[in-house]
């Protein structure tokens, strides 16, 4: 008998067990065993319904439950055997139930039934199968399915809106029918095709359909009108969402136009100025200034010079040298660069290169009738240098895909990236036709939906 706090603990974690007495819980392996019995004063007969007290033997049954803390839980139930005390009664013995824990025939208790019911629903067998595995539940993907065989298909609600269109049994190949309660979204039967005899049938055994929402299909509308004659047919929102959709992209395909992005215009750059010593610091300078700032915010605190190589890596006679200086800029050793004899003539060839004359030789000669000394290779690692920084004439991006245009606009604009909204405004804002199409078609697709 197990204690007080055990029996109560027992209790939340196995309500079912409330109806037996445990006598003894244990881990073997990875999963935990529990071994209890019935201890009613008599049972009640599945046939006839008399309660009988004569005990004719008592047996052991073993039962699968529901993991805990991911063991794989087994319970051992010791039951007993009746006498059937009714004359008249079939039967002359049977076996006690209990209430919420065994099944005749079960194997499992009726909670670990409907968790792996709920499982081969979901999965189906064999990921079903997979499931079970980490659920400490293990179940092959037969037992899954025949779990599903074996329930009970409730019958079809009353549908008042009813959604028809075709179902590929077998893709490309055989096809049925799908009926589907509009109001829940849940689907209600799949007929075994998708001719109008059948559907008229299904209709007629099935009064209390209002509308009918179907795709373009004749046999559809057929059944409806001969089973249901005047009840109204509309087109299902997909349907509606697609004529939409193609009335948009025929628009967009005759502003094809206005897609194109506008064309670059061409610059060409203007030559470097020869350096000096103002222009832009370099990498190194930076350094300089950020290590002479490290070193002087460390020296006002007290650091000694010794402490603070040792803290930088750097040699005591640089860090004094660091310490010392007022500013960064004391620091820092401008070296001018060496001019070149093409500096002064070279807004002269970028002048010329601007007009579109590109030959190193030509413009060698021109410049030497105004003092140039040098040869015609210095000319002509100029004019590349020129080329390379020159915005040639970019290739323009290409327009976006017409299709591509039309799931901006009718698509959700919440499940749309930034960019594509983006591109979308700034087509809108080159294209007053498109802007329009634009509005008008937001607003019917958010009508539908």
């Amino acid at each position: 008998m197990l204690g007080g706090q055990a029996a109560e603990l027992l209790r939340v974690l196995f309500p079912h067990l409330s109806r037996v007495v445990v006598d003894a819980i244990a881990v073997v392996g990875t999963s935990l065993r529990i071994r209890a019995r019935c201890a009613g004063p008599d049972g009640v007969c599945p046939a006839c319904g008399t309660s009988s007290g004569r005990v004719h033997s008592r047996y052991a049954r073993t039962l699968a439950d529901t993991a805990v803390a991911g063991r794989a839980v087994g319970i051992e139930l010791r039951v007993r055997r009746f006498f059937c005390d009714d004359a008249v009664c079939g039967k002359q013995t049977f076996a006690e139930q209990v209430d919420g824990l065994t099944v005749r025939y079960g194997r499992r208790t009726p909670a670990a039934q409907r968790l792996l019911e709920r499982v081969a629903l979901a999965l189906g067998g064999q990921a079903g199968g997979r499931l079970t595995a980490h659920m400490a539940v293990p179940t092959s993907g037969s037992t899954l399915l025949r779990a599903v065989h074996q329930l009970v298909v409730p019958a079809p609600p009353k549908v008042e809106v009813l959604g028809v269109d075709e179902f590929s049994l077998r893709r490309g190949r055989v096809f049925g029918t799908i009926l589907v309660d509009v109001a829940s979204r849940r689907p209600v039967d799949v007929l075994p095709d998708h001719t109008a005899d059948t559907f008229a049938a299904w209709l007629r055994e099935h009064p209390g359909v209002r509308m009918v929402c179907r795709d373009r299909g004749g046999a559809f509308a057929e059944a409806a009108e001969r089973a249901l004659p005047g009840v109204p047919q509309v087109a299902d929102r997909w349907h509606l969402l697609d004529n939409l959709a193609t009335a948009v992209e025929k628009a967009v395909r005759r502003l094809r136009a206005c897609l194109a992005p506008p064309k670059p215009e061409r610059t060409v750059p203007e030559p470097e100025a020869s350096p000096d010593s103002d222009s832009e610091e370099n990498p190194a300078h930076q350094r300089i200034r950020a290590r002479w700032t490290e070193i002087h915010t460390l020296y006002e605190r007290g650091a000694t010079i010794t402490a603070i190589s040792e803290q930088t890596g750097l040699d005591r006679k640089t860090v004094r040298r660091y310490a010392h200086a007022d500013t960064a800029d004391e620091l820092i050793t401008v070296r001018p660069r060496r001019g070149s004899t093409l500096t002064p003539h070279m807004p002269y060839l970028a002048a010329r290169w601007a007009e579109g004359c590109n030959n190193a030789q030509t413009l060698r000669d021109e410049i030497a009738a105004r003092g140039y000394t040098g040869g015609r290779k210095t000319v002509r690692r100029f004019l590349n240098s020129l080329a390379e920084k020159e915005l040639s004439p970019m290739k323009p991006s290409p327009p976006p895909p017409v299709r591509e245009v039309v799931r901006w606009i009718v698509g959700r604009a919440e499940r749309q990236s930034e960019a594509a909204r983006q591109q979308l405004k700034e087509l809108c804002e080159r294209c007053d036709h498109l802007a329009e199409i634009n509005r008008i078609a937001r607003s019917f697709a958010t009508l539908l939906r």
